[in-house]
């Protein structure tokens, strides 16, 4: 079973649930009061005539089940709970395809502590230096444009300089708006691109691999930092940046190299791409490291 069929049984299974516990506290209140009862076979009998074309009075039969409700502390959004997913009904489907829910589900069930640690947008910003504050207003029109705008943005600046911190507010910013989001370090996609390499053969396996490809936002951190294993990191690195280029999904970089080191190090495919001037934004954050303070 996929992370996506996993995620989208349960929220299926999460909807039953909801729908047993509402029809447990209904049976509970019928069946311990007595006035609630005759409310409600009475209405089940207007429903009858009605069904019949015959001449009822099921709005008003339907006015006293409510009121005996009411009395006892019952709504009908406890009986009968609307699904958690207005865009799918909690179904985990929309034709045919997984809803956002079950992809931002399985997204966050594969994170694991891998994920950076996510920092409001807005408090972030006050606490920024002057200095990057123009890189701030960078980032807010890259969240406000999204899913319009350039869908890559590189942040590159020295160790200490606030790329990780702007960076986590940002994905924290796409996610308040609905959008699904992975943060990892360059360090964990490496660690996920061999746990990949070694085991997607393997029966039963659970792509931890996949939600980086389709969630609305990538971010990937100290790009650089990370091992070059063969066969693995420059190869998965162009995978993944490649599908997200062709599909124009968002992805965000952080980085210490500059343009002719991510060349250097990571090859022209790789760099064309996270370069195409066309859906790309490089911002160089000019900064003292404020770890050191």
């Amino acid at each position: 079973m996929n992370i996506y069929e996993k995620a989208a049984r349960a929220v299926r299974d999460r909807r039953r649930a909801d729908l047993d516990e509402g029809r447990l506290i209904w049976q509970d209140a019928l069946a311990r009061d007595d006035a609630l009862y005759k409310a409600f076979v009475a209405y089940q009998a207007e429903m009858i005539k009605n069904a019949k074309r015959e001449p009822n009075e099921i709005e008003k039969a339907r006015e006293r089940v409510l009121q005996n409700m009411k009395r006892l502390g019952i709504g009908s959004e406890t009986v009968e709970p609307s699904p958690r997913c207005k865009l799918c009904g909690d179904t985990g489907t929309i034709g045919g395809k997984y809803c956002k829910c079950v992809k931002n589900s399985a997204i966050a069930a594969n994170d694991g502590n891998l994920m950076l640690p996510h920092a409001d947008f807005e408090t972030v910003k006050k606490t920024a230096p002057k200095a990057i504050a123009g890189v701030y207003k960078l980032a807010e029109k890259y969240i406000d444009a999204f899913p319009s705008g350039k869908p890559t943005l590189l942040l590159s600046g020295s160790s200490g300089s606030g790329k990780t911190v702007l960076a986590s507010a940002v994905a924290a910013a796409f996610m308040e708006r609905g959008a699904s989001a992975v943060t990892v370090t360059a360090f964990g996609f490496v660690r996920r691109a061999l746990d990949y390499h070694t085991q997607f053969s393997i029966p039963d396996y659970t792509d931890g691999f996949t939600p980086m490809l389709d969630c609305d936002l990538l971010v990937i951190d100290d790009l650089g930092t990370e091992n070059t294993l063969k066969n693995v990191t420059k190869e998965y690195l162009y995978t993944v940046i490649n599908e997200r280029w062709i599909r124009g999904k968002h992805t965000l970089i952080t980085t210490n190299l500059d343009a002719k080191s991510i060349m250097t190090r990571y090859g022209e495919s790789i760099a064309s791409r996270l370069f195409d001037k066309n859906k790309s934004q490089l911002c160089l954050i000019e900064g003292k490291n404020d770890r050191l303070n």
